[in-house]
């Protein structure tokens, strides 16, 4: 059983891994300290673990690689895995994370990679991920307001966020961008029927939303999950749970780095993919297991509930292998290209998606 190999080491060193998580948060986890740990690591075969920076943060969309990272996975691959949290909600900043070679790879928003290649960067994806598995948290006094109910159809549910303030990360993230899509497709014009409030700070989400400083808020799917426990919002629109049908086939999360990295790197690139399965399979195999690692490690500061309640609805949902086919991009296309800025039908697949990937 993975917990068994986890578990005493887990015991023996969890008042300093929530150390390194506390540092982690302000964005100044690993570095040469770090690098000289792994060093003198030993991994599965006796052999040094190699450091590899990690640019990932601390939502439930990425729990599968923060269960490598603090389940120490990738020892099994010769790997350390050292988690940096790049500041800023969204992706894009780790991008340039990435290319300043302060991360080798990162778990980062589709849309945003796709964006990001777009415009120029030297970037390719690794592995599909996992879908987008964001809510749109409401509070009950919008929801009272509205006088529409819980079980009513999407579509009256959607109309009835007009007029409301929604929380959401920046321009630019894939959080933004598919909220954006989502509710334009379903008749609201983000820029005259709805207020976006964009937010940088996650952690600020459930007080939000408990103060009314704004009505609802869309992000991953722990977020809002405080003010839910608490009885001030309500789970309004959920992806994991497939309340939105048309994002299915949708992989809105994937493993990416730099072309050089990739290049220079190829061992790494696969022992990283390697761990990722293994990841996967834990999630999906063994939730229970999987979801105390990740409570001792990276969501040790929030309500053992509201983690709980949150991994019951994402843990069976990362099963997508470690992918990302030409459907998966197809998809992409299909969903966002009339709305992007960037013309993603143009981006040749081959050549933004490494091959080991691609099925």
């Amino acid at each position: 059983m993975y917990q068994n190999k986890v578990k005493n080491r887990y015991l023996a060193k969890l008042v300093a891994s929530l150390g390194v998580v506390a540092l982690a948060l302000t964005g100044c986890a690993s570095g040469d300290a770090a690098s000289e740990d792994a060093a003198s690591t030993d991994g599965a075969g006796g052999g040094e673990l190699t450091a590899v920076k990690v640019g990932i943060t601390p939502a439930i969309n990425n729990a599968t690689f923060n269960l490598a990272i603090d389940g120490e996975l990738g020892q099994a691959h010769g790997l350390d895995l050292q988690r940096t949290v790049v500041g800023g909600a969204g992706s894009s900043n780790q991008v340039s994370a990435m290319l300043a070679g302060d991360i080798d790879i990162s778990v980062g928003g589709t849309n945003t990679i796709a964006d990001a290649i777009s415009q120029g960067s030297d970037i390719q994806i690794i592995a599909g991920h996992a879908p987008l598995m964001n809510n749109l948290t409401l509070t009950t006094d919008a929801m009272e307001a509205s006088g529409v109910s819980l079980d009513a159809p999407l579509e009256e549910r959607i109309e009835a966020l007009k007029g409301l303030k929604i929380a959401v990360a920046s321009a630019g993230s894939t959080s933004h961008t598919v909220l954006v899509s989502l509710l334009t497709s379903y008749g609201i014009d983000v820029d005259n029927d709805i207020t976006l409030v964009p937010i940088n700070d996650l952690g600020a989400v459930p007080a939000g939303l408990m103060q009314g400083t704004y009505d609802a808020a869309f992000a991953s799917a722990e977020t809002g999950g405080v003010a839910v426990s608490s009885g001030d919002a309500v789970t309004w629109i959920s992806l994991p749970r497939g309340d939105v049908p048309e994002y299915a086939d949708y992989v809105g999360l994937v493993l990416y780095s730099s072309r050089q990295f990739i290049e220079e790197n190829p061992e790494i690139i696969e022992g990283v993919v390697a761990t990722l399965h293994d990841a996967e399979t834990m999630a999906r195999e063994n939730p229970d297991e999987a979801g105390d690692i990740l409570k001792a490690g990276i969501f040790s500061d929030m309500e053992p509930a509201v983690f709980d309640d949150a991994w019951s609805q994402v843990h069976a949902s990362f099963h997508q292998g470690e992918k990302f086919t030409k459907e998966n991009w197809q998809t992409i296309v299909d969903l966002f290209d009339e709305g992007s800025e960037n013309d993603y039908s143009a981006l040749v697949y081959e050549d933004i998606v490494i091959e080991p990937a691609r099925g």
